[in-house]
């Protein structure tokens, strides 16, 4: 049997998404129709479309994934967690980013063998000076130790410079983002440094990046991996 058209049945999902979105909020699919921009990936899209298919992730009419997967906010419940694929306002879009992060946690289940109870994906987390950090995934340990960070860029170019910022601010060693040459890739490294995640992996469609964390007493060392290893080494 061949394999399916992975990218093609996403691209078709996510056009048919997108205008029934725009009937949904009463406006005129735009004349470009949907951009994907940059183009989805093969590993991407299957895992997207399997991961819809197990149930890890569930559509709405609006533009709305719900799945169990997302930290629930301080107003809502467990049922009602859920963010964005598409953007409302004027022009309506895709966030492209979000399809690989989708994707992402969904490789990890079915691929990876970890557990959904393991995976936290949009956690909110804030360190004792009251520091917010915006991390896109996390898998930890049932006694809640971080054993893998996951950062998910929009572009193989953004994952690499992603990746250089870490080297640099990790060789550094203790500094604040005032004080950083890198400030957007920053607070990566500030989540490293107080969280310490065996494993920073960094993820874009058609790239990825894999780090093992060691931890120093003023500095980390991000040792680059071929890839992430096998969860039967890591917990």
């Amino acid at each position: 049997m061949s394999e399916r058209d992975w990218v093609g049945e996403l691209e078709r999902y996510l056009r048919d998404r997108f205008a029934q979105l725009c009937a949904s909020t009463g406006q005129t699919v735009p004349f470009s129709a949907l951009r994907i921009n940059p183009p989805l990936g093969i590993e991407e899209s299957k895992y997207f479309l399997l991961g819809l298919e197990d149930g890890l992730f569930l559509p709405d009419e609006e533009g709305h994934v719900r799945s169990e997967l997302l930290q629930a906010s301080s107003n809502e419940t467990s049922e009602q967690k859920k963010y964005r694929i598409f953007r409302h306002d004027p022009p309506p879009g895709l966030f492209r980013e979000r399809v690989c992060q989708l994707s992402t946690a969904s490789w990890l289940i079915l691929k990876r063998g970890w557990l959904k109870s393991h995976i936290l994906m949009e956690p909110a987390f804030q360190d004792e000076r009251g520091i917010d950090y915006g991390i896109d995934i996390l898998v930890r340990s049932p006694a809640g130790s971080t054993l893998i960070c996951v950062e998910v860029k929009r572009s193989a170019a953004e994952l690499e410079k992603m990746a250089t910022d870490l080297r640099a601010c990790c060789k550094r060693g203790t500094h604040s983002n005032d004080d950083c040459g890198f400030p957007q890739n920053h607070p990566k490294y500030e989540f490293c440094a107080f969280y310490q995640p065996t494993y920073f992996l960094g993820i874009a469609p058609e790239a990825n990046v894999c780090f093992r964390m060691k931890y120093n007493d003023d500095s980390i060392e991000p040792e680059q991996l071929a890839s992430l290893p096998p969860r039967s080494m890591i917990e």
